[in-house]
């Protein structure tokens, strides 16, 4: 079964990431909510400051007594900190009368870690968002002025107190004063900032600072962990790789012999695979003992048969010796056939590339092959365009090559046409083309054809016995040259049939 190229893989490790992506608008939502819910906050405060403006106008208007008697007025309003805010009366003509308490300032006091990094936090989101803390009011140059003018019109307003840098410092509010349901002036309330939102804002930039280290700490743990499951599962899709050497054709189970840090999932799967890996491993080295073995242990008894079955023809011309002779003979091929391609898989190993002049060998090769055939049998097409072309090769290994692919055009070749052999280079290639008229191969048997024990072949006169192992024997060599070996149809006219193209890689095509 052959898998999907896909030109892009969404693979576990990008997956992952783009997890991390969407974890990370967390924060950015987080805070956008938090900010909102604090801007609520700080907005009822400031309406509770401005209802308390509203009920110091009812109490005077009720007990107008009170201005004039510090210590009573101070148990009336005792739930006003007249330390750090301050009340105005303002008369009809905008002019104020009477003040009580005072603006004091407030002394510095050290922050925590947790709480400056969560108000430089809500200050920088505040920047990309547009928003600031505390909720801001519609602001004026004369605030007072502007407060007082729009009490004395009957308006109930709040403004900040700005200082040289243009940061609000105090909040004020004011509202009408009445006297028996009659106007007569203003009174206005004055408070720091800090006393009125400095206790929330200090809670809510801790809760900031301390959730952002947490919420840090918990991506760089996902990063941390995602980044090792992704290279744990890349490791060992590499070691499961790298466990067969395609220059020997072996598996190397050890090659999966890994400490892994944790005992989980996938340290079980690597024990699994390695495990699979073993029997395969015994098992394929079973298969390349078996038909040596075989060879082996059936020689003599065959050999017995043989010259049995020959006494028995001397004394005897029944038919069914002779068919016992041709069975035997197909038994034997099978047997030969089966050693040879085991022999050239471990031969493989001990044989070397070498940088070989090619094309002078070549020729001589198909002109021995052309000779050894019937006339026109086997036309040769010289299209080298230079001579002295090199590649890494073996001289004997690739004529074994050659010899599958001419075998097998001479067994499927239906005399319509002659076999074309087509000799032909590019500035980084050299081609060899076997090309025979004949059947087609089926749709999708263009790479199922280098396969062991797949053949297309029908029994011919001799009943002789084929295992499908030439192709297959040759695919082996052109994988030990790095070669690319392709089957496919062609159609021209009344005629077809079926091409094999084997391509190497040219060291020097200079001259």
């Amino acid at each position: 079964m052959k898998l999907l190229n896909l030109p892009f893989k969404f693979t576990i490790r990008r997956r992952l990431i783009l997890l991390l992506l969407m974890l990370g608008l967390l924060p950015l939502l987080a805070y956008r909510f938090a900010m909102d819910f604090q801007h609520l906050l700080l907005e009822h405060q400031a309406r509770l400051h401005q209802h308390t403006v509203k009920n110091l106008a009812l109490i005077l208007e009720s007990r107008p007594d009170l201005w004039g008697q510090t210590q009573a007025a101070g148990q009336v309003l005792s739930h006003v900190d007249l330390q750090t805010s301050s009340i105005w009366l303002v008369n009809s003509q905008g002019q104020t009368n009477y003040v009580m308490g005072q603006l004091a300032k407030q002394t510095p006091q050290s922050i925590p870690v947790f709480e400056q990094l969560g108000a430089q936090i809500i200050g920088l989101v505040g920047q990309l968002s547009g928003q600031i803390l505390p909720y801001p009011f519609p602001q004026s140059e004369k605030p007072e002025l502007t407060l007082i003018k729009l009490a004395l019109d009957g308006q109930s307003s709040q403004q900040y107190r700005t200082d040289q840098q243009g940061q609000a410092v105090s909040l004020m509010s004011a509202s009408p004063l009445y006297l028996d349901k009659q106007q007569v002036g203003a009174i206005v309330f004055e408070q720091n900032l800090n006393t009125i939102f400095n206790q929330t804002l200090r809670h809510f930039h801790y809760l900031v600072g301390l959730g952002s280290v947490l919420m840090l700490l918990v991506l760089l743990g996902i990063w941390w962990y995602s980044g090792s499951l992704s290279n744990r599962i890349m490791r060992l899709s590499r070691d499961v790789t790298n466990s067969f050497e395609l220059e020997r054709r072996q598996w190397q189970p050890d090659a999966l012999i890994r400490s892994e840090p944790y005992a989980d999932e996938i340290t079980d799967l690597r024990q699994t695979i390695l495990e699979i890996l073993g029997k395969i491993a015994s098992y394929e080295r079973y298969l390349k003992q078996l038909p040596n073995s075989l060879r082996h242990e059936l020689h003599n008894p065959i050999n017995r048969l043989s010259a049995t079955l020959e006494l028995l023809s001397l004394e005897s011309d029944h038919p069914r010796i002779e068919q016992a002779q041709q069975s035997l003979l197909q038994l034997q091929q099978i047997i030969q056939a089966l050693s040879e391609s085991s022999s050239l898989e471990q031969s493989l190993q001990n044989h070397s590339l070498n940088p070989l002049k090619v094309v002078p060998r070549l020729l001589n090769y198909f002109n021995d092959v052309q000779a050894s055939q019937a006339p026109g049998l086997v036309l040769i097409e010289d299209q080298f365009s230079k001579r002295n072309l090199s590649v890494m090769a073996d001289g004997f290994l690739l004529e074994q090559l050659l010899d599958k692919l001419i075998d097998n055009a001479l067994s499927f070749n239906n005399a319509v046409c002659p076999i074309r052999i087509r000799l032909a280079n590019t500035d980084k290639k050299m081609c060899i083309e076997v090309i025979n008229c004949g059947p087609l191969l089926p749709v999708g048997f263009e790479t199922q054809i280098f396969e062991g024990m797949v053949s297309m072949r029908l029994p011919n006169k001799t009943d002789e016995m084929h295992l499908g192992l030439g192709l297959y024997l040759a695919h082996l060599i052109a994988e030990f040259h790095q070669a690319d070996l392709q089957a496919s149809n062609w159609k021209q006219a009344d005629l077809q049939g079926v091409s094999f193209k084997l391509s190497l890689d040219l060291l020097d095509a200079t001259t």
